[in-house]
């Protein structure tokens, strides 16, 4: 995830409290700031840059390294605010007003104050609203939600059990919207996305597709299996044979917000098509 450099200085200003509702913030708050998101700078007041460039450039070291919802859960914790007048939903409004010209969103996802980026202009890449209504799922949205809240609170366990479970009753109400009931699945992944992806005409063998369609559709069973057996072997549900590391638990996630996006849409588009 790439901003323009006018972006990183707003969001530079923004973070150590010289431009908008945050607070502010010291040359040694500002490092203890980002030491808290895994960086190793020493505070040197000799040698220690202007605060608002310091602030931008790490903003922009750690939104180009993919760490974009780690800063903004950083910077909008509530307990930081416990002491002073600033509403952290303040700050959450001006950082969306320098995030939505750029084509993101911040979007709250728990109750307790967790968040997470939107791409707003390639919504297939996330589970969105619009998607979930389709099968009138309340359990999905609410599956995304404990994701991203595991992962937040290092519960990567947890987080891997709820990506697999999202995929699973997904393609149960699928299948139980074309067939009229509910199936059931054994505990083959595999053979319920086959029996689903059939059902939504997503055969990889199908005539008339390309060689990459082919393969990415080829490639989804193999997701599909990966997420049962990482499950198996690393979450809660079981006894794990590893322990999971936090880029395990968000590929997984990830891997199964981008599945249930896109059968789902391939879903709808199936239903739209055979309505014509």
């Amino acid at each position: 995830m790439k901003l323009r450099e006018i972006s990183y200085d707003k969001i530079g200003l923004l973070i150590c409290g010289d431009e908008g509702p945050s607070q502010y913030l010291s040359g040694p708050q500002l490092v203890k700031f980002f030491n808290n998101l895994g960086s190793t700078d020493e505070y040197n007041a000799a040698s220690f840059p202007v605060r608002r460039i310091y602030a931008a450039d790490k903003a922009k070291e750690f939104i180009e390294n993919g760490k974009i919802n780690d800063l903004v859960n950083q910077l909008l914790y509530p307990i930081n605010y416990l002491n002073n007048d600033i509403d952290p939903k303040e700050v959450l409004d001006y950082f969306n007003k320098i995030l939505i010209i750029e084509g993101y969103k911040i979007k709250e996802i728990s109750e307790n104050g967790v968040y997470k980026i939107v791409d707003i202009n390639n919504k297939n890449i996330i589970v969105n609203d619009k998607d979930l209504k389709i099968l009138s799922s309340e359990f999905l949205d609410d599956q995304i939600n404990k994701c991203n809240q595991k992962i937040s609170q290092n519960d990567y366990y947890g987080a891997i059990t709820n990506a697999r479970s999202m995929v699973e009753e997904v393609l149960l109400l699928i299948e139980e919207d074309i067939d009229g009931q509910r199936g059931t699945n054994s505990g083959d992944m595999s053979a319920l996305y086959k029996r689903v992806s059939k059902k939504v005409n997503l055969n990889a063998g199908q005539k008339g597709l390309t060689t990459p369609l082919q393969q990415i559709l080829s490639g989804l069973n193999n997701v599909v299996i990966g997420l049962a057996g990482l499950r198996t072997k690393a979450s809660d549900s079981h006894a794990p044979e590893y322990k999971p590391s936090k880029h395990h638990a968000e590929l997984a996630v990830n891997c199964a917000m981008t599945f249930t996006s896109f059968i789902l849409n391939s879903y709808q588009y199936q239903k739209q098509k055979n309505c014509k």
